[in-house]
């Protein structure tokens, strides 16, 4: 079974809005740092630059 890495090309960015309100600091910014390092998603890769913006 051979590793597939991810092109850059292929690599699908999306926007993201944060509604803080009602929302606990620490919790909605652990979450924002997920999404902008990219961890929400499947294939998710450290090395790459996989994150969303916000």
């Amino acid at each position: 079974m051979k590793t597939k890495s991810l092109k850059i090309s292929e690599i699908e960015k999306n926007w993201w809005i944060a509604d803080a309100e009602d929302q606990t600091l620490g919790r909605l910014a652990s979450k924002i740092a997920q999404i902008l390092r990219g961890k929400h998603k499947v294939n998710f890769s450290p090395h790459m630059d996989m994150g969303d913006c916000v």
